[in-house]
């Protein structure tokens, strides 16, 4: 019965073991992903040319094919 006591306490020794270096791979995962999410938020836009010939915006845009 000692012996199967021991058994279940290091399975349940190595069970616990996996999960936490499982959560800390988690958390340093959510962390890049976060400072990737940073970066991005930080470069700047760009934003389309100004619309400076003086006609309709319909030559702006392309027909659709039939």
């Amino acid at each position: 019965m000692s012996d199967q006591i021991a058994k279940l306490t290091a399975a349940l020794a190595e069970s616990e073991r996996k999960r936490v270096a499982e959560q800390q791979s988690m958390s340093e995962t959510v962390q890049q992903i976060k400072e990737q999410v940073m970066n991005l938020a930080g470069r700047p836009t760009t934003s389309a040319p100004d619309d400076t010939d003086n006609e309709s915006d319909e030559d702006d845009y392309v027909d659709l094919t039939p």
